[in-house]
């Protein structure tokens, strides 16, 4: 979850695999619980045929963006 959805935001996606739409949310969800401040935007079916009895989806992430602290401009 993000502390302060107004600060500035990347978005990045991740390709997964599972058995319908409902379980590919889940896994989006529990990837997002794994990582700080990462909130699930959405969650899109990328094939229409099976393989292997599992189906591509893409997971669509917004991170808050966390400023580089090494940077120095003295």
């Amino acid at each position: 979850m993000l502390i302060a959805p107004e600060n500035p935001s990347e978005e990045c996606a991740k390709e997964i695999r599972a058995t319908s739409l409902k379980k590919a949310q889940r896994k989006c969800e529990a990837i997002s619980a794994k990582e700080l401040l990462i909130e699930v935007l959405s969650v899109t079916q990328a094939t229409i045929t099976p393989y292997e009895g599992n189906y591509r989806f893409t997971c669509w992430f917004r991170s808050e963006a966390i400023p580089n602290v090494n940077d120095s401009d003295s």
